[in-house]
């Protein structure tokens, strides 16, 4: 990190206000630091910018007959007095520069905080959107469970949430309601994505020996939504997992587990 000293050094070094000596062990330190001459580049810039702006203003022309009509009677030469280096008149330069450099910081440091709100706000989004869903999906449950319980058949019911496995419809969620007893349940689903015209969702349930049963293929309304009752291909004695795949139109008779959209816990 560049302290103070060094940030000094190197605006006087801009400006060509170090002396030999220090000139010397500066550039010692700049050729070992990347950090630093990252920041002697910013520094160069800026400075550069400021003193490009500051207009430049022609002697009038009687200016100059005016001195040699004075010095021509002695014919004396005088040597101008010695130079020296007075700091302070760099000062205003180096304020400039240091301004400009904190004005670059300040506007990356910015830069990286709204990627962060815009990144947070997405994610806060996607957040709401699942809400929904869930809501959703839990308001058509209910009404399920409830024409269940009038029947009472809700004594056999397993109930599993089926959530999410990609990343292009992380919001997807479905419910699935098995009747052991009639060997049938509903499917209610929320958020898929629309898929081709050779392409079908299908539901698989895992049987005891953890093997999936195709249990139908079903078709999505425009809002990515089903409600749907199915029943496996075959009996099974103790429903384990539920799950989703995308398959070929019309099903297949083996799940493809690379194209598994849902599943429940």
């Amino acid at each position: 990190m560049i302290d103070e000293r060094i940030e000094e050094q190197a605006s006087l070094h801009v400006l060509g206000a170090l002396s030999d000596a220090e000139a010397r062990e500066f550039k010692q330190k700049l050729h070992a630091d990347p950090e630093l001459q990252a920041y002697v580049a910013r520094l160069s810039t800026a400075t550069s910018a400021l003193a490009g702006a500051v207009p430049t203003a022609e002697p009038p022309p009687q200016l100059r007959a005016k001195i040699l009509e004075r010095i021509a009677p002695t014919q004396k030469i005088i040597s101008p007095p010695e130079r020296k280096f007075n700091p302070l008149a760099w000062l205003p330069w180096a304020l400039a520069a240091g301004f400009a450099a904190l004005c670059i910081t300040l506007n990356l440091e910015y830069s990286q905080l709204r990627s962060t709100v815009d990144e947070q706000a997405q994610h806060l989004n996607n957040l709401n959107q699942l809400a929904q869903s869930l809501s959703a999906a839990t308001n058509s449950l209910q009404q399920t469970v409830l024409a269940l319980q009038e029947t009472n058949r809700l004594a056999s019911l397993r109930i599993a949430m089926l959530n999410s496995l990609v990343a292009a419809a992380p919001t997807a969620i479905a419910v699935s309601l098995w009747d052991n007893d009639k060997q049938n349940g509903v499917l209610v689903a929320q958020n898929l994505k629309a898929l081709s015209a050779d392409r079908d969702y299908e539901l698989w349930v895992m049987d005891e020996n953890q093997k999936p049963v195709a249990a139908g293929v079903f078709h999505i309304d425009k809002g990515g939504a089903i409600r749907m009752d199915f029943k496996p291909a075959r009996s099974i004695k103790t429903a384990g997992q539920f799950c989703v795949t995308e398959e070929v139109k019309g099903g297949v008779a083996s799940p493809t587990i690379k194209n598994m959209v849902l599943a429940s816990n």
